[in-house]
């Protein structure tokens, strides 16, 4: 057990059984120690040189002989005042050369990420991928088409937590969407943050779903065996993709006026 929090203070298993070894003996050659470590004396040796420039160990003469002793444990603590200041100083380190990085990374800011998500807990995990992110500027807004009663089947208590979650994060949705049962409560689409076009099946056939985010896309094919999802993280692709949501809108909208008519 001692072993094992000398590890987490970060000495290596060899190191921390020299150490112990060290300390049970009080003061002792090297190959003494070695035996009782249980570690070949040449390592044991480089061993206690470590521990010495870790201030852990010192020596002492005896005639010919090198003994070596155990400092206080309470040098321990002086162990992880020495690693606090190494993070520290590579934090410093990572801190001072930020810019730089950001620099690198936002040069490949263009390139689209793509993901792919397979069966119904990926298809989860994607629907909950930066659902309440926010941009700086513009409208924060989402852009979908899908079909409404496939997805209250497949996933219902998703459905519910993923439009808890829009509303709260004040994200407001545009929605051109498809149901066997109709559409939905002109009410329900207002307290959901929504506004929404509804077409018929014979109108819109689909079983997949199409989001637009403003940092990106998803994709969902409802597949009821094999379902999966892809996430496209671009936003010259999430811009040209909501200009054709936007003609399918107009086109919705046409089909809805003329029916009403």
């Amino acid at each position: 057990m001692l072993e094992k929090l000398l590890e987490k203070l970060g000495l290596s298993e060899k190191e921390a059984k020299v150490y112990l070894a060290t300390l049970e003996l009080g003061q002792d050659t090297v190959q003494h120690i070695a035996k009782k470590a249980s570690v070949v004396r040449p390592t044991t040796y480089v061993i206690l040189e470590k521990l010495m420039s870790l201030g852990l160990v010192s020596t002492v003469e005896e005639g010919k002989k090198t003994l070596f002793i155990a400092e206080s444990p309470k040098e321990l603590a002086n162990l992880l005042s020495q690693q606090q200041q190494s993070i520290e100083a590579r934090k410093q380190e990572l801190d001072d050369s930020l810019n730089q990085l950001m620099a690198i990374y936002n040069a490949s800011g263009d390139k689209p990420t793509v993901r792919y998500f397979e069966g119904a807990e990926g298809l989860v995990a994607l629907d909950k991928y930066g659902q309440e992110k926010k941009v700086k500027e513009g409208k924060n807004e989402i852009f979908s088409i899908f079909p409404l009663d496939i997805l209250e089947r497949q996933f219902p208590e998703r459905r519910k937590e993923a439009v808890t979650s829009r509303v709260k994060a004040g994200i407001h949705s545009r929605a051109i969407y498809t149901r066997d049962g109709g559409p939905v409560d002109e009410e329900r689409n207002k307290q959901e943050n929504r506004e929404a076009l509804y077409l018929p099946r014979t109108v819109l056939p689909i079983d997949m779903t199409l989001t637009v985010f403003p940092w990106g896309v998803k994709i969902f094919y409802l597949d009821e065996h094999k379902p999966y999802g892809i996430l496209i993280e671009n936003e010259a692709i999430a811009r040209n993709m909501r200009v054709m949501l936007e003609f399918a809108w107009l086109g919705a909208k046409h089909h809805s006026e003329v029916k009403r008519s």
